[in-house]
């Protein structure tokens, strides 16, 4: 269990990073189970086994399955300001200070550093680079086919935390995260396998990370006094159950094995219902999924009629999601836990 504190001078300075680096940590936490991954990540884990069997990556999987989380805090720097990608990410986790990399393996490792870590110790810089170049190698492979449907989910899930963040507050957007984050203000817990109490009182900014990933994937990240990272599951990680990288949908193929919910209303028009577990756009889940704009609108218009869809208006955008009648619909007939609606 981790524990941190977070005080009102925190909230009031709280933000919201995409992290293309945190997602390929989560997404190797999730390949190295023994257990197979369940779903909406089955068809992407088959794919990237796959490739990673054809090229390059597979031995940050190895790497990792001896290792497994949490990993020591600067393996997974906070996410910068602004819209980092994945190269700019592992450019600042080559750039740790090596007394940051010492000092962090001393506080966790005060009985010595195990032997997964010991490069780390030894020699700071040449490890953060063999471990950069190790993540390169796998996200490239595994994460980033997928990168170009992932985005625009990620990207409507700030919007909407934003949107909670501007009208209700920081202690409303750390009520409604779910899963293993726990909200009793001032303490926000995370479950994980450790049992350590991470006190960030004097810290004044925490970073909230959105990740498809995320799932059984506790990730916190304390880059310093200042600053905390922790993750959560975004909502969306349906756009990773497509058969394809691109996130395109075949409708006129028959539904997998045991997937009730296509089976009941058909491929293209389940793949829209589980997108819409976040609030987005026809043009999103037109790009995200691979379907027409025209296919889309059909669908909405229809999921609309039946009650399961609701839509509103944010300026000039027509936003989509699932009412109360379509999260039910979701949750009986799929794996997937769908986060409540604001």
């Amino acid at each position: 269990m981790i524990e941190v504190d977070v005080g009102d001078a925190v909230l009031g300075n709280l933000r919201i990073g995409i992290s293309p680096l945190w997602e390929t940590v989560a997404s190797l936490s999730l390949l190295s189970r023994r257990d197979a991954c369940p779903w909406p990540y089955t068809v992407w884990a088959r794919n990237a086994r796959q490739a990673l069997a054809r090229g390059r990556g597979g031995e940050a999987l190895t790497w990792f399955a001896g290792v497994g989380l949490p990993l020591p805090a600067f393996l997974t720097p906070a996410p910068p300001p602004g819209a980092a990608g994945i190269d700019e990410e592992l450019a600042a986790l080559r750039a740790v200070p090596e007394e940051t990399v010492r000092e962090e393996l001393a506080r966790r490792y005060p009985s010595g550093t195990p032997e997964p870590f010991a490069r780390f110790a030894r020699e700071p810089r040449e490890a953060l680079g063999w471990y950069a170049d190790l993540l390169q190698d796998y996200w490239a492979a595994t994460v980033a086919p997928y990168w170009s449907a992932m985005r625009p989910v990620l990207d409507q899930e700030v919007l909407l935390q934003a949107r909670v963040l501007a009208t209700a507050g920081g202690g409303a957007v750390l009520g409604r995260l779910g899963g293993r984050l726990r909200w009793d203000q001032p303490t926000l817990s995370l479950n994980d396998s450790s049992a350590s109490r991470r006190d960030i009182r004097g810290a004044s900014r925490l970073v909230l990370v959105p990740l498809l990933f995320a799932r059984g994937t506790p990730l916190c990240a304390t880059g310093s006094r200042e600053e905390v990272a922790i993750a959560y599951q975004a909502r969306g990680s349906a756009v990773l159950a497509g058969g394809r990288a691109s996130g395109a949908v075949r409708q006129d193929a028959e539904p997998e094995r045991g997937d009730r919910l296509a089976i009941l209303v058909g491929r293209g028009r389940a793949a829209i219902v589980r997108a819409l577990a976040v609030p987005t756009t026809t043009s999103v889940l037109a790009t995200t999924l691979g379907l027409a704009a025209s296919t889309v609108s059909e669908h909405l218009t229809a999921l609309v009629a039946a009650g399961v869809v609701q839509r509103h208006r944010i300026g000039v955008r027509v936003m989509y999601e699932l009412n109360r009648s379509g999260r039910a619909l979701l949750e009986y007939l799929d794996n997937e836990t769908v986060h409540p609606a604001a």
